[in-house]
């Protein structure tokens, strides 16, 4: 007699990977993180001037792009939640990683945010690829626009720490612990 006929529920199988749209959400977020921080550090190669300007323009653009990613990954999250960490792994590496997870969601808000906000203080719009401009949240006011400048470029280089961090945790994961976490977040035949 099948499970269906014996009143027994059944059990969807453990998810062992992230999905598709995870997958996309995690890397094109990683990617656009990665060129916009480039872009930050490789500014002063150019004079200030239009190529400057335009360059930021894409810096700033990314930022929220990130700020959208990020906001959708966190309802697909909900929606579509991550495999279970393997079985038997320890509780402080399952506390390292929420920790993690935590913080790395935190910093891709607080950093494009408080980019668009320092942008805005500072007395000029935030144009998203030329497209749209975003609804102004601050007035200009110099003083906070340099503080949240200040905060901006900490918080721009923690996130890389915080990402390097995680990536080196996953290489620990695949390399050292063998228990096959990594995989979780590459693409099909990627292993």
């Amino acid at each position: 007699m099948s499970n269906a006929f014996s009143g027994a529920a059944v059990q969807p199988p453990v998810k062992t990977r992230y999905d598709g749209v995870m997958l996309f959400l995690h890397w094109s977020v990683a990617l656009l993180i990665l060129v916009a921080f480039a872009i930050a550090q490789g500014r002063g190669l150019l004079p200030r001037g239009p190529e400057r300007t335009a360059l930021m323009d894409l810096h700033r653009s990314l930022g929220v792009l990130v700020l959208a990613l990020v906001a959708l990954r966190m309802v697909w999250r909900a929606v579509s939640p991550p495999p279970p960490m393997p079985a038997g792994t320890a509780p402080l590496l399952l506390l390292a990683a929420k920790g993690g997870h935590l913080a790395l969601y935190a910093l891709m808000i607080a950093v494009p945010l408080g980019g668009v906000l320092m942008t805005q203080a500072n007395g000029h719009s935030v144009t998203v690829f030329g497209l749209f401009t975003l609804p102004t949240l601050v007035g200009e006011d110099k003083a906070f626009g340099h503080t949240l400048e200040e905060a901006h470029e900490f918080l721009g280089t923690l996130i890389i720490v915080v990402a390097g961090l995680h990536a080196v945790a996953a290489l620990v994961h695949q390399y050292v612990l063998k228990d096959g976490t990594l995989r979780r977040m590459l693409p099909q035949g990627r292993r």
